[in-house]
């Protein structure tokens, strides 16, 4: 009679091999607490960015245009849509907060040359998947970054000092 093994792994070869991974993970998990993902510091822009993909993406799943808006005085972002009533509308800019990770916006530009860095400013995404071409400026303490919103990209290109229009070209 021919005993055949059975499939499998023993437990000594699973530990072992729980052990080679927890070295290699151990080594390389702080390599990647310094990347886009894990830094606090860049948590307003992962923030910025998908706030605007979301709100490109309803636009277009809603055909409805979507606004959102920054009150650069009160450094507060609330989103509107177009249609909603004036108390909607009071709601949303009571319920309006600052951006989450510490930074502020500063200014937003849109072509040629429109640069607004007081008061409200406000960006459209459109039903039919397009939105306005700008620029967002974000402070967080001495550092700048600025947000390139394409009207026909969902993409937003992040840049991590601060640009303007006629840099880009």
């Amino acid at each position: 009679m021919i005993m055949r093994r059975r499939a499998g792994f023993t437990l000594l070869e699973l530990i072992v091999v729980m052990a080679l991974m927890g070295i290699v993970f151990f080594f390389a998990i702080p390599r990647f607490e310094g990347t886009f993902l894990f830094d606090d510091s860049k948590q307003s822009a992962r923030w910025l960015i998908g706030k605007i993909q979301s709100l490109k993406e309803e636009a277009l799943r809603t055909r409805r245009q979507h606004i959102l808006v920054f009150d650069l005085d009160t450094k507060r972002v609330w989103q509107i849509t177009a249609g909603m009533t004036a108390e909607a509308i009071e709601l949303a800019m009571r319920r309006a907060l600052p951006i989450p990770g510490g930074a502020r916006a500063v200014g937003v530009e849109f072509p040629p040359e429109t640069r607004i860095t007081t008061g409200r400013a406000q960006v459209y995404f459109y039903g039919d998947g397009h939105s306005d071409k700008a620029l967002i400026h974000l402070q967080n303490g001495e550092a700048y970054s600025s947000f390139l919103i394409e009207p026909f990209l969902t993409r937003v290109k992040m840049f991590d000092y601060r640009v303007g229009f006629n840099d880009l070209r």
